[in-house]
């Protein structure tokens, strides 16, 4: 294969990029997964897209680009338009998105809970305008109308912005307002499309997938499926997966079963609310949480007539959330966990736990491959693809690829090394035996010299809240000062980061954050936005009821399950901290590493291969030396 039998948008390949295309393209041609590990910067999204589409264009097949979150929806588009522009291709593709985000009817759309139930019933009931609009009744209505939105959607690719504007402001011939449904739109948009650019739950959800792949003529056999920021994938279908309902929602559930005056309801919930708080002082007397069977939090009442309370309480729900123009309701959130509560699943754990100021009942999940499996096991092809995909032989067997059907493959970084230096300080610890005020002022010498080494903008992370705060307390420099907070709100958030950026025009400044958290994945510092992080510590979870389960079931699984469960998930937080010094080919960083246990082999593992580390005790001098090259 080579660069003029490929659609690819730019007219030179970076570092590797066409062999990642390359080594794609032979694993779709064969019918096989591909799981690489590609570090920032080497293309990835081009790449994958490039060979994924070449093949489909040439054998007639769908390809999936499934991402996390939709802000990562234009990247991809951007891709898909280059080729179209390069090439005179005018391939359809589409950004699909949630029919929530897609809602155009100014009531509804601003609907959080209940918003599907309230769009299904509404549509039952003849009550939109917009869908009534893209659905008429007669055959020769329907005939012109899909004449005009062939006009209005010539073939080209789309997002889910433009397929909103295009809806919104959709004409009769005559030139008179008729505005459409943009979802309804989308779809007929995505059912002639060789690309759609969706989300996780759009073919991993198996609520969402059984409805919306057959509407948009997807079969998964004939679709080569792309998984954008694939170490992303069983976190989030852990939480697709899980279901809870606490204490807090019960009462705000009777006060609505009050409002609407449905005693019968309004009983049955209370009687709800008690057991769960007798459950509580009876077995939360000593401990924060414990198992507990799925009957335990039922009574006689619940217990004979289930079904139809939770019918019940789906309709009372967005009776509520009509009567009293609400955006959600208590009453369905209650509905669709005991939906979810009364099913038998192996790979799940039922426990009771006391939060701050509520309980709450959780129904998790433990493993994804239930889910993945069948969707690996079908689809055509599937690339699944990150910078932080290491070691690939564990999300090979967590994400459930077959091993037959799939290729391992890590890449090196296309930087040049000599442009970061991953130095490590190996004489302290934030383990939990050697957290001792000694151990903290040690921590902190050292964090404070390398921030005043530093001769712009800094990030210090750290593995928890409790730990940032106990340094933040002994940083003495004379930089500002910026934190990340427990409960910030996205405003509040972003304008910090917007300020910090500005320092770098300055003397720069110090950005304390939590590794996981939005400071370690959710941003991009590009150049002297930040030159430098200090990673302190190792982000080990809480040794909790969850996490033990999670162990012991992996353990059984891979006989991995400490580290599969346990160290893996936290070098995971500390590689994508990391990764916001280095984005570009142009940029020059140091990443200071602090805590013993990176020297231990189970630690080191995690790492990619091309990983070294530089021991010292002498920050200053690192930081000296390496800024003045």
């Amino acid at each position: 294969m080579t660069k003029q039998n490929i659609y690819f948008r730019h007219d030179s390949f970076r570092k590797d990029q066409d062999t990642i295309i390359k080594d794609i393209y032979t694993s779709i041609s064969h019918k096989k997964n591909i799981l690489l590990h590609a570090p920032t910067g080497t293309g990835k999204t081009d790449a994958s897209l490039s060979a994924a589409i070449t093949y489909a264009v040439e054998n007639k097949l769908k390809v999936l680009f499934l991402t996390p979150k939709i802000s990562q929806h234009k990247i991809a588009l951007e891709a898909i338009n280059g080729i179209n522009n390069k090439y005179n291709l005018k391939l359809n593709a589409i950004d699909f998105v949630g029919k929530k985000n897609m809602c155009i009817d100014p009531v509804i759309s601003k609907t959080e809970a209940g918003f599907y139930d309230i769009c299904k019933r509404a549509t039952k009931k003849r009550q939109c305008p917009f869908f009534e609009n893209i659905r008429p009744a007669e055959k020769s209505s329907r005939e012109i109308l899909n004449q005009r939105i062939k006009k209005a959607l010539p073939d080209d690719s789309y997002s889910h912005i433009e397929i909103k504007e295009i809806a919104g402001g959709f004409k009769e011939f005559d030139g008179s307002p008729k505005p459409i449904c943009a979802y309804e739109l989308a779809k007929i948009k995505a059912r002639e499309s060789t690309v759609i650019i969706a989300d996780y739950y759009h073919v991993f959800s198996g609520s969402v997938s059984k409805s919306t792949l057959p509407e948009l003529d997807i079969d998964l056999s004939n679709c080569i499926v792309v998984v954008d920021e694939a170490h992303n994938l069983e976190e989030r279908l852990l939480k697709l997966s899980s279901k809870a309902l606490n204490t807090y929602v019960l009462n705000r559930a009777i006060k609505e079963a009050k409002d609407l005056k449905n005693s019968k309801l309004k009983n049955i919930l209370t009687q709800f609310l008690d057991k769960i708080e007798s459950i509580s002082e009876e077995k939360l007397k000593k401990e924060k949480e414990q198992l507990i069977t799925k009957e335990q939090i039922f009574f006689n009442d619940l217990d004979k007539n289930l079904f139809e309370i939770i019918e019940e309480l789906e309709t009372e729900g967005l009776k509520y959330i009509e009567e009293f123009n609400e955006n959600g309701s208590a009453l369905i959130s209650t509905a669709i966990f005991l939906e979810e509560w009364i099913t038998d699943k192996a790979d799940h754990i039922r426990f009771i736990k006391k939060e701050k100021n509520y309980v709450s009942v959780r129904y998790n999940a433990l493993d994804v491959t239930l889910i993945t499996r069948k969707i690996f096991d079908t689809c055509y092809s599937a690339i699944l693809m990150s910078a932080t995909l290491t070691p690939l032989k564990m999300y090979q067997e967590i994400l459930g690829l077959p091993k037959e059907k799939t290729n391992l493959v890590e890449y090196s970084s296309p930087f040049d090394p000599n442009n970061k230096i991953n130095l490590l300080i190996s004489d302290v610890s934030t383990k939990f035996t050697q957290r001792t005020d000694e151990e903290y002022n040690k921590i902190s010498k050292y964090v404070n010299e390398c921030i005043n080494s530093c001769p712009g903008n800094i990030v210090v992370f750290f593995p928890s809240f409790e730990i940032l705060y106990e340094i933040k307390a002994k940083i003495k420099c004379n930089k500002p000062v910026f934190t990340q907070e427990e409960k910030q709100t996205s405003v509040d958030f972003e304008k910090m980061i917007k300020d910090f950026k500005n320092e770098s025009r300055k003397f720069g400044a110090v950005l304390l954050a939590v590794m996981g958290g939005k400071a370690s994945e959710g941003i991009d510092l590009p150049g002297t936005n930040l030159i430098s992080a200090v990673i302190v510590g190792i982000p080990l979870s809480r040794m909790e009821l969850e996490t033990k389960a999670k162990i012991d079931y992996y353990e059984k699984k891979y006989r991995n399950g400490w580290q599969y469960a346990y160290i893996q998930p936290a070098i995971q937080k500390v590689i994508q901290s990391a990764g916001r010094v280095i984005r570009s080919d142009t940029d020059k960083g140091i990443i200071v590493y602090m805590d013993n246990r990176y020297l231990w082999e189970n630690y080191k593992n995690c790492f990619s291969k091309d990983h070294k580390f530089k021991i010292s005790k002498d920050p200053n001098s690192e930081y000296i030396s390496f800024f003045k090259r």
